[in-house]
């Protein structure tokens, strides 16, 4: 037996023990119930794109609390009126929606495809008010009270990005499908556990998870900054872990009860495999690991492909 798979063995074998305070489901029930009931005020501009497939559209709506989220919405081009279904890709951390022709894969396959840039990403703004002040990157900040926390208004832009897309007139809301990549992953994760119309989901090594031991044990940019936050204010540490626990998918993993995938490149360290299993663990629904042992952070790709279609069936 090859040591990946020995390895692999043993972390199956371990469950994560959850973390989440005593008001933690009140916690997301106001959060969910907030980020819903507030208007989306969306605004839909169409793109002159070189394609007879696909019609294409700069779209934004109003991020929870204040900001506004920028997404690419790609309606593929078909001469029936069957309502299609749709997919919501989230970037890592970091990162960005990228060029239309990025997601051409997916639309021309016949999905719907909703691209968001993260609050505070690319163009997406993030207007929260942090009464700490600033902190270097984006996870400490509000980090001493979970209602300012960073986390909490990503995981709502999610929720919110399902009710935009639930919208659209070409979009049959019973088959919608997320994938998303590192902390586009986390987001995936919450979106799925707390709104029902979710289908499918996909999530590349989510991370953070586990936040104590990821930010002890991994090589992230999110265990750096909040390292350095804890450098900082040492005084604080109990404080700061209270407050992740509300937003590590250890204590939300339970109520997935969609198709999950996960696909794992084991040699990756920025989002350590043995979290991802260790979520996978967790999950409710009907589940599916995809191990990739010589792939490394964002592994996986065909494997999504081949999955989305035979549960969305575009």
């Amino acid at each position: 037996m090859p040591l990946w798979e020995r390895q692999l063995n043993e972390w199956l074998a371990e469950e994560p023990e959850r973390t989440a305070a005593a008001d933690f489901e009140a916690f997301w029930d106001e959060t969910q119930w907030l980020a819903q009931s507030q208007p989306l005020n969306p605004e839909v501009v169409s793109v002159d794109y070189p394609s007879k497939k696909l019609s294409a559209y700069q779209i934004s709506f109003d991020a929870f609390d204040r900001g506004r989220i920028q997404a690419w919405l790609l309606v593929p081009t078909t001469s029936t009126s069957e309502k299609l279904p749709a997919l919501i890709r989230w970037h890592d951390y970091l990162g960005f929606r990228g060029r239309i022709g990025t997601h051409l894969t997916w639309a021309l396959q016949g999905f719907v495809v909703l691209v968001p840039d993260i609050r505070g990403h690319g163009d997406s703004s993030d207007l929260t008010h942090y009464s700490w002040g600033n902190n270097k990157g984006y996870f400490p900040q509000g980090i001493q009270e979970p209602r300012e926390y960073y986390l909490r208004g990503c995981i709502a832009d999610g929720l919110r990005a399902v009710h935009f897309l639930s919208g659209c007139g070409e979009v049959n809301p019973n088959r919608i499908g997320i994938i998303g990549d590192g902390l586009g992953g986390l987001v995936s994760l919450w979106t799925a556990a707390l709104h029902p119309q979710i289908n499918t989901i996909a999530p590349v090594a989510p991370y953070p998870c586990d936040w104590e031991r990821h930010v002890v044990g991994a090589s992230s940019i999110a265990a750096d900054e909040v390292k350095i936050y804890l450098t900082r204010y040492p005084e604080q540490e109990e404080t700061v872990w209270k407050t992740l626990s509300y937003f590590d998918p250890i204590n939300i993993a339970h109520r997935v009860n969609c198709p999950s995938l996960f696909p794992i490149g084991l040699q990756g360290n920025t989002a350590p495999p043995q979290d991802s299993v260790g979520i996978y663990n967790l999950i409710a629904g009907e589940k599916e690991l995809k191990v990739l042992p010589y792939d490394g952070h964002g592994a996986g790709i065909e494997e999504l492909i081949c999955w989305m279609q035979e549960r969305l069936k575009p």
